[in-house]
């Protein structure tokens, strides 16, 4: 008995149970816990991978911008496959590529007022009109995996020359005006092609006599109506406005202040947000891109002739004239040199000039969209004029020059008063200017209603004790926030970027 009462059988018994159960409640909550991991974890991943649907999404967008400037204006019209929808349709997807079943659908945002994107007004029912926002678009990249989605909205904004009303790399002559001799043009490209800042003015154009390059002057009663960006410094004397609005960006290159006082005294009202330090925006060395893509029955060579009739144009070559013709599809039309030697000089100009460099005459009124570009010179001889909808861009590797006849001082027949020019203008390694600018009497005002990009400032007349050429009244066309002419240059490579992208 006593042996029996001492045996521990069945208190071991007991005590394995009890911890049997403790191990199995154990073994229950690690399962319980695992589950509810792998749930988090797969939640977690979702989201994860939802997010990078919405990107996706974007970078698919953003792809096809690239490809092409004005994807945009086409609404949900795209080519197959794509993703892009109304606002507030998700109907089309896309799978992820390499995705495990994420997908994303894109939804245009329409601007303020409007509840669609409408082909027939793409520019008013996406673009932003006013405010901070002005010239952009809004997409929405919703990103879809398991049950869990995430939507991002981008901003496309524009990065261009024509982000301006006026442009320059350089704010000083262009070195022709330093002529004739031709020493002293190559001193002046030497020299004047220095920023302010670099010292432009420490130093005398080297074969010059002594002559420095030339401080041009912003002047009391000068108002740029419009955006403007300068790689240098800008030339004050007086009190210059700039800008429309505070929605205008006006952009010196140059450290604070941005500016340098010709005369005494000196202050320029900016009137649009003032910039300095901007970043340095540079045109590639030449247009040879345009002639690349142009198609073969609008390159033409040697020194033509056109006149623009709404969507037509009539051309004038050394062999006849052709047309009326329609705008070419791809909207460019490109002047090769042929042979060309001779060095322009805007004192003494005559016409018809030297026939065999890649220059184009032009004038008339249009209604289409058309660019023109010149291995040497455009030549404006009459006024451009946009009869509606319609978008010109001017580029010449050299000059964009005004047909003025002009000698003894005396005006010559045909020499253009009051001219009008609707066109966004690009003169790649030198000047929009006018021929013979320091000559005759005065011809009344020039406005450009469009955008001037330069390298460096030509002269359009001279004032003082003899006035000559013509008064600047230069406007920009808003429009340019937002659409440009066809293939038109921009800044070594510049497409729609994102501007902002937010959650949404």
């Amino acid at each position: 008995m006593r042996k029996r009462l001492r045996s521990e059988q069945g208190f071991t018994m007991a005590t394995t149970a009890l911890g049997m159960f403790v191990v199995s409640l154990l073994v229950l909550g690690t399962v319980t816990a695992v589950s509810g991991d792998v749930h988090l974890s797969r939640g977690d991943l979702d989201r994860k991978q939802a997010y990078e649907a919405a990107q996706a999404g974007i970078n698919d967008y953003s792809f096809h911008l690239n490809a092409d400037n004005n994807y945009w204006t086409r609404c949900t019209a795209v080519p197959n496959p794509n993703a892009v929808n109304q606002q507030g349709s998700t109907t089309r997807r896309r799978p992820v590529p390499g995705s495990t079943g994420a997908t994303y659908a894109i939804e245009l945002i329409p601007a303020t007022g409007h509840s669609s994107c409408d082909t027939a007004d793409s520019v008013g029912s996406m673009i932003e009109s006013s405010g901070a926002m002005a010239g952009s678009f809004r997409i929405r990249s919703t990103g879809y995996s398991g049950s869990t989605k995430v939507s991002l909205v981008a901003t496309y904004k524009r990065a261009s020359f024509l982000d301006y009303m006026y442009f320059t790399q350089l704010e000083t002559s262009d070195p022709v005006v330093y002529g004739p001799d031709p020493l002293t043009v190559q001193g002046a490209t030497q020299q004047c092609a220095l920023t302010y800042q670099q010292g432009r003015y420490n130093s005398a154009i080297p074969n010059s006599g002594g002559q420095f390059c030339s401080k041009i002057a912003f002047i009391s009663g000068d108002t740029i109506n419009g955006p403007l960006h300068t790689n240098d410094a800008l030339g004050i004397c007086g009190s210059p406005t700039f800008g429309r609005t505070s929605a205008d960006s006006i952009e010196a290159s140059a450290t604070s202040p941005g500016w340098f006082s010709i005369c005494s005294p000196s202050s320029p009202t900016f009137t649009g947000n003032y910039v300095t330090s901007a970043p340095v925006l540079t045109p590639p060395p030449s247009n040879q891109q345009l002639a690349n893509l142009t198609q073969p029955s609008y390159k033409f060579s040697g020194q033509i002739y056109i006149t623009l009739n709404g969507n037509s144009m009539t051309v004038t070559t050394g062999s006849g004239t052709v047309g009326p013709i329609a705008f070419p599809s791809n909207g460019v039309v490109y002047v090769t040199n042929n042979t060309c030697s001779s060095s322009y000089t805007p004192f003494g100009t005559t016409y018809p000039g030297a026939t065999g460099c890649g220059n184009v005459y032009v004038h008339g009124n249009y209604s289409g969209q058309l660019t023109i570009a010149a291995e040497n010179d455009v030549v404006v001889d009459g006024n451009l004029t946009n009869s509606g909808g319609g978008m010109l861009g001017l580029i010449a590797n050299n000059f964009v020059r005004v047909y003025h006849p002009c000698s003894n001082g005396t005006n010559g027949a045909g020499a253009l008063t009051n001219l009008m020019v609707d066109a966004a203008i690009l003169t790649i390694n030198h000047s929009f200017i006018v021929d013979n600018y320091n000559c005759g009497a005065q011809l009344g005002t020039l406005t450009v209603h469009g955008a001037i990009a330069q390298k460096f400032r030509g002269p359009v007349g001279t004032y003082g004790s003899a006035n000559t050429g013509y008064i600047k009244n230069y406007v920009y066309d808003d429009r340019l926030r937002y659409v440009e002419p066809p293939n038109f240059i921009d800044p070594v490579q510049s497409a729609w970027v994102v501007g902002r992208e937010t959650r949404g």
